[in-house]
């Protein structure tokens, strides 16, 4: 049986899924109070569980036994697979519900264990590192986009109201279509314009602050570079001040060279003052070159 002509459209699904948040909260608050007998230890600790509980409980047990949800049954519609000829297998439908209600918990544990792996492994290199760091930031941050630019979808035509849906490719069909009110939908279509623009808008704000922080870095990283080689040109330069000088150039020594007299100069500080005169510099003593000795690892 081809279902295409009766396929649900975004009113009949929207109602469908308020109505079965509805009762999954009410059976969430079941399970809150029925933990809660156990000790306020245990409530704490294991509360937030109850809502998760219950969404897997109540869709759970419809996809097992082959049955409508409330929701589904209160606006007359089913779910069928991709081609739109029969119901989807149980398999289909419980991996569509472990994806709606424990994707995203799924997915951020996944980079978590991503992330400890990558800071973990030494043959990764450190800039490597860093930027696979920011990479997996960013993937924790996509979820949310990616359901909004979902759900603009969903509003301009599609029958998936759920990413889960998509992902699987379950489809919702309307059984009772000879009920379906008359009306236009193109406030879900306005809706679905507005919503893709929020998103737009949202991810380039993001990217743009993205590129900022990663210029102000950089700046950053050129600041400290600037700071440590003014640093080394000072040590170096502090260090050739206290250095002693040779008499000849004024210059801190270079290449020390010592006479038979017992003065110390600059190798050709002192050649060159040979080249004119047989005498030290200081002493008048005489002196050739052959005299003069060339001093290693001397300051």
């Amino acid at each position: 049986m081809d279902f295409r002509k009766a396929r649900a459209r975004q009113p009949e699904i929207v109602r469908s899924v308020q109505k079965d948040a509805r009762y999954t909260n009410e059976l969430a608050e079941d399970f809150s109070d029925v933990l809660r007998l156990t000790g306020p230890r245990n409530w704490i600790k294991f509360n937030q569980m109850c809502k998760l509980l219950a969404e897997l409980s109540y869709h759970g047990f419809a996809s097992v036994n082959s049955l409508q949800t409330l929701g589904e049954e209160y606006t007359g519609i089913i779910q069928v697979d991709g081609n739109y000829k029969q119901i989807p297998s149980r398999l289909m439908q419980l991996l569509a519900i472990v994806l709606e209600f424990g994707g995203d918990a799924l997915f951020i544990r996944l980079l978590q264990k991503l992330d400890l792996y990558i800071a973990n492994h030494e043959e990764i290199r450190p800039e490597a590192k860093l930027q696979l760091k920011k990479l997996i930031h960013r993937l924790k941050q996509s979820p949310s986009y990616i359901k909004a630019l979902h759900k603009s979808l969903f509003y301009l035509n599609s029958s998936k109201y759920q990413l889960s849906k998509r992902t699987t490719g379950i489809n919702y069909v309307l059984i009772r279509h000879w009920l379906q009110p008359e009306f236009s939908l193109y406030g879900y279509k306005i809706l679905g314009v507005i919503t893709f623009l929020q998103v737009t808008v949202s991810l380039a704000i993001s990217s743009w602050d993205a590129w900022r922080e990663h210029k102000r870095q950089q700046l950053e990283t050129l600041k400290q570079t600037g700071k440590r080689f003014l640093h080394r040109a000072s040590s170096v330069k502090s260090s050739n001040h206290d250095a002693p000088q040779c008499i000849l150039c004024l210059e801190p020594r270079i290449n020390c060279s010592l006479t038979p007299c017992g003065h110390i100069f600059c190798w050709s500080c002192i050649l060159e003052w040979l080249e004119e005169r047989d005498e030290c510099p200081l002493c008048r003593e005489s002196l050739k070159k052959s005299q003069v000795i060339q001093l290693q690892n001397y300051a």
